[in-house]
């Protein structure tokens, strides 16, 4: 599982490397000469310590990011970074983390099972075998979870104790690297199109922008501020601009 972490982190340092366009663009700086409107403004920086950060959840005092090298969650203090406490996911390349108001949520792009697992031991709480799909990114809203599917490249909405699919809409993207709700509103981050899209739930796109670091991965909201984690271990804090 680890050799297809180091794939994945070789990919992504590839495409930094070689991409004009990451090589143009002038990161942690929202005021992007090729930007037409500024959309955020970056309010603080932290590290994650995740050597290949994916998912990224809020749970009302922390962040969670998914490591998934050591396939380890980090809760993390969202002032300066500091590592709370830990814990081991029980999915082999977990890829996705999201809190429902009491628990964590984990999905992985190599099983069919979503897990349910108690925030503070880690402890199995529920098991929702979804049949088929690969899953890259998973939140919560609407009493609902929202999963990204890239054998369909779509999102697709489940129901939390039936497992019942309940809804999908297409991915404007290309690939989902992280996914959010804050409420109105889905985030996705899309690492191959290296861009952030905001979408009403029927999937309906509203605005599209680049990210603020060159590879984007996890996204969470916590009400007020949306956060984006990069593969190059910072956690971006972004004030949206309407």
């Amino acid at each position: 599982m680890k050799n297809k972490a180091w794939l994945l982190l070789l990919a992504t340092l590839f495409s930094l490397f070689v991409c004009p366009t990451c090589q143009d663009r002038l990161f942690d700086n929202p005021f992007d000469p090729q930007a037409t409107e500024v959309v955020f403004e970056v309010v603080n920086t932290i590290l994650t310590p995740a050597f290949y950060p994916q998912g990224l959840a809020w749970d009302g005092n922390t962040l969670w990011n998914v490591d998934i090298y050591s396939n380890t969650l980090y809760s993390l203090n969202r002032l300066n970074g500091a590592q709370v406490y830990s814990l081991s996911s029980p999915l082999p390349v977990t890829t996705g983390v999201a809190y429902d108001g009491e628990n964590l949520w984990v999905c992985s792009e190599s099983y069919v099972d979503v897990y349910k697992i108690n925030v503070i031991n880690g402890d199995i709480l529920k098991r929702l075998n979804l049949q088929r799909g690969s899953f890259t990114a998973i939140t919560y809203g609407l009493e609902g979870l929202w999963l990204a599917d890239t054998q369909t490249n779509s999102i697709i909405r489940v129901d939390p104790i039936t497992a019942e699919v309940t809804g999908s809409f297409s991915n404007p993207g290309t690939f989902v690297s992280g996914l959010a709700f804050d409420g109105e509103s889905l985030w996705i981050a899309d690492s191959t199109t290296f861009s952030i899209y905001q979408l009403n739930p029927d999937g309906q796109l509203l605005r599209t922008f680049l990210p603020p670091g060159p590879s984007p991965q996890g996204i969470t909201h916590d009400g007020t501020f949306l956060w984006n984690v990069d593969a190059n271990q910072k956690i971006y804090q972004l004030r949206m601009i309407e």
